[in-house]
């Protein structure tokens, strides 16, 4: 049974509908986290949440649509306290090496999340498309700057990204302890044009850790609210 967990830490005052709701999503995070979201299923979610199987189809239609919250549950947290922490800095250099800092101590923190982040990145396009959106439009303010010296394509922000979430594998795999965000950061900001000096002073600067916050997602309010 999943009695704790990013969700349901966060439902813990809401309703009896929405804390169910929320197990459900902690247990589909383990389960794709150890076993990826083929190998899981509904059966196996349902268990782990200690609810009924009829219950979760109160709550998702399909294994893809608990999938699909919970990755844009874990995604939409990330984001939204990425922006927010870096709502006053305009330089856009320390803008990107913090995000990629940031993004993979946030995803590192928190193991079981980590991953499923980590695989849904990959698997779904649409969120793909979403995150990539925060880092071309600091990419461009890095052109407008100029302290991007490269062309800002689409190519660009693919191999940006790999390099991201290839440093938080490792890191998550503990072949890193604490430095995979900085060094990755530093290979990224000179690879943008930054001088060696430059890239690697904004990539190892001291910067506040995040603890991360979800905000579960919610059926709409004419949906039923039983367990």
């Amino acid at each position: 049974m999943t009695s704790s967990g990013l969700f349901v830490w966060e439902a813990q005052n809401l309703g009896k509908s929405a804390r169910t709701r929320a197990r459900l999503m902690d247990a589909a995070v383990q389960l794709f986290a150890r076993d990826g979201f083929e190998a899981a299923s509904v059966n196996e979610i349902a268990r782990v949440a200690d609810v009924a199987n009829g219950t979760f189809y109160v709550h998702f239609r399909d294994k893809d649509e608990i999938a699909a919250a919970v990755a844009f549950g874990i995604a939409q947290g990330v984001a939204r306290q990425l922006d927010d922490a870096m709502a006053d800095e305009t330089d856009a250099l320390a803008r990107i090496g913090m995000a990629t800092r940031r993004f993979i101590d946030l995803a590192s923190s928190a193991p079981d999340w980590g991953r499923a982040l980590f695989r849904a990145v990959w698997f779904f396009t649409d969120l793909r498309g979403s995150t990539a959106n925060y880092l071309r439009a600091d990419l461009e303010l890095g052109v407008r700057q100029g302290v991007i010296t490269v062309e800002v394509d689409d190519f660009l922000i693919l191999t940006f990204a790999a390099m991201t979430m290839n440093a938080l594998f490792a890191q998550l795999q503990g072949e890193f302890t604490t430095d995979a965000g900085s060094r990755v950061a530093e290979l990224q900001l000179r690879m943008l044009g930054a001088p060696p000096e430059t890239a690697r002073e904004v990539a190892w600067r001291e910067i506040p850790r995040l603890q991360l916050h979800l905000t579960p997602l919610h059926r709409p309010a004419a949906a039923p609210a039983a367990e």
